[in-house]
């Protein structure tokens, strides 16, 4: 019993909108309990009890505003590209600090103070546990929604909403519970024009794209290509590609790379397992990618329906189950979601 007294005061004491409430209810009693001895004595009595319940009705709205006006659950994850990258959580950290009046519960991961030398794949992996404790830790479950933050390099970003999303221990995930995902980019450099969330539809089989409207043709071009790859293999190995940013050569750097052709300036880290016969390609034609929401959410609804058409297409050409391989230039956000989103025969080619 002492134990959850102290327990409660401490949550008391941490939470400014239990406080908030704590406030209201007592004023509401003070008030109920002196109206009625107030009102013999005071002269007018129909405008000074429509004067007072106009200022009750003020105190307890602005008491519920602040009471409710946080919303869900936060998670805040640094994961540099490389332990040894030399990449500060500086941003986010900041960022964290004003992002926890906005939630019910708010927490920060970062794996490599927890466990540094470890692989990009057991980084991610061992990311989700902790997300995943932290969260029944929390005991959010009257919250529908949760936000990640995220300064993650590209290839870390989609690992993590594949780990997230696709564990091995499926839908008694505890991040399935939640109605809606939002996801956020946030910057390791100095401040910028902060983009749009994407935002995931929660299920209890995992997150869907969200429905959205905006027109892509005029910005996007959509192209399927035959690779051609060195030594003449013809693998059930499929690229997907995808530049929405200002880089002019990413296109073809990666269909070098996804035919087993390195070049001098070739940074992705093919291997012999990497080689592709085909590729699915998006490219922004635009000189930026709008910074809109339902942008990011439709070209992210497009990308997953048309990369489960293709992988099936080509499933039933070579007879046998295709892989997908993902080379990207885009935000972290759209990263994260395509991991959380795309097949698991999908895996991402590191960009160094």
């Amino acid at each position: 019993m002492a134990g959850r007294i102290r327990r409660s005061y401490r949550r008391v004491n941490e939470d400014r909108a239990i406080l908030s409430a704590l406030f209201a209810a007592l004023g509401a009693a003070l008030v109920a309990g002196t109206l009625p001895d107030l009102l013999k004595l005071i002269p007018g009595k129909n405008a000074t009890l429509a004067g007072i319940l106009v200022i009750g009705f003020m105190v307890l709205a602005a008491s519920w505003i602040n009471l409710h006006g946080r919303t869900g659950v936060g998670v805040a994850v640094f994961l540099q590209p490389t332990p040894t990258s030399g990449w500060s959580d500086s941003r986010l950290t900041e960022l964290s600090s004003s992002a926890k009046g906005r939630h019910i519960n708010f927490f920060y991961v970062n794996v490599d103070e927890l466990h540094p030398g470890l692989t990009a794949g057991r980084r991610a992996s061992l990311t989700e546990r902790v997300i995943e404790a932290r969260l029944k830790e929390e005991e959010s479950r009257n919250s529908s929604h949760i936000s990640f933050y995220l300064t993650c390099g590209l290839a870390n970003a989609f690992r993590l909403g594949q780990q997230v999303f696709n564990s091995t221990q499926g839908t008694q995930l505890r991040v399935f519970e939640f109605k809606e995902i939002s996801v956020h980019q946030v910057s390791n450099a100095g401040p910028n024009t902060p983009l749009p969330p994407l935002v995931l539809h929660g299920t209890p089989l995992g997150p869907q794209a969200t429905e959205a409207s905006y027109q892509l043709t005029p910005i996007m071009r959509r192209d399927m290509v035959t690779l051609n790859p060195v030594g003449g293999q013809s693998p059930n190995r499929h690229a997907l590609i995808l530049n929405i940013t200002n880089n002019p050569t990413m296109i073809d750097e990666a269909k070098r790379a996804a035919r087993g052709v390195q070049g001098p300036q070739g940074r992705y880290t093919v291997s012999a397992n990497d080689v592709c016969s085909s590729a699915l390609i998006y490219h922004c034609t635009a000189s930026s990618f709008p910074n809109d929401e339902s942008a990011y959410n439709e070209l992210l609804k497009d990308i997953v329906q048309h990369w489960s058409f293709y992988l099936s297409s080509q499933a039933s050409s070579h007879g046998s189950p295709p892989e997908g391989r993902l080379f990207v230039s885009a935000p972290t956000s759209l990263a994260f979601s395509l991991g959380a989103l795309l097949p698991t025969t999908t895996s991402v080619v590191e960009y160094i």
